[in-house]
């Protein structure tokens, strides 16, 4: 009897020890990866976006040909943040993470960005269901990195300076370090002459803006 009273606590604990791992899965962000629809992840199918992980947990490589034929590379999973960076081409990376709200519900953020040859990117929010969700994000402008600190000079005039900065390229990251931040860098003096960009960097700083998940706002951070 006694016996019989093992058995079936191991069986237990098996269907228990199953159903918490298959809990785990379902909240990965390599299943929502392998799974997100082809049209928000063109580049890559679904076949590939399994082999891309599969290689990689085997270590057996971190690229895979995508659909034009080159090679696309994982730069970064990170199952315990859930974070996946993924160049898709040459010229674009895919970035996708998991993200929790107060309500204990989770968001998708997925982050674009296209360097042609200046970087730019753009970020979506879907919830697990792969519908559009509202998370509001507001694109940070090159005129954000103005050092309001540093007095304009005669030489320089600031309207002119704003002017120039109306062509904003930002690029962003989700933070590498595991927490529910955006990275955004500021790649628009890369768009200006080489001269005029002298000018203009001695007004901007050249550190990198964070913005916090706070709620369903993405707040700047000091």
């Amino acid at each position: 009897m006694k016996k019989i009273k093992r058995i079936t606590n191991k069986i237990a604990l098996l269907f228990f020890l199953v159903f918490i791992y298959q809990n785990l899965m379902a909240q990965s962000v390599e299943k929502y990866y392998v799974n997100i629809p082809d049209a928000l992840n063109p580049t890559l199918s679904k076949q590939n976006r399994l082999e891309l992980l599969e290689y990689h947990k085997a270590g057996q490589g971190d690229s895979i040909a995508n659909r034009l034929g080159n090679k696309a590379y994982l730069e970064k999973l990170d199952s315990v943040h859930h974070l996946i960076v993924v160049k898709n081409t040459a010229n674009s990376t895919f970035e996708m993470k998991l993200l929790a709200l107060d309500d204990e519900s989770q968001v998708i953020g997925i982050i674009r960005t296209v360097c042609g040859p200046i970087c730019q990117s753009m970020v979506e929010f879907y919830d697990t269901a792969w519908n559009p969700v509202k998370l509001r994000f507001v694109m940070p402008k090159a005129i954000d990195w103005i050092n309001n600190a540093v007095p304009y000079n005669q030489n320089v005039d600031r309207k002119w300076v704003d002017n120039v900065l109306e062509n904003s390229f930002i690029s962003l990251s989700f933070d590498p370090e595991g927490g529910q931040q955006i990275i955004a860098n500021n790649n628009s003096l890369e768009f200006v002459t080489e001269s005029d960009r002298k000018l203009i960097s001695t007004f901007l700083s050249d550190k990198k803006l964070k913005f916090k998940l706070i709620g369903r706002n993405w707040i700047l951070q000091p």
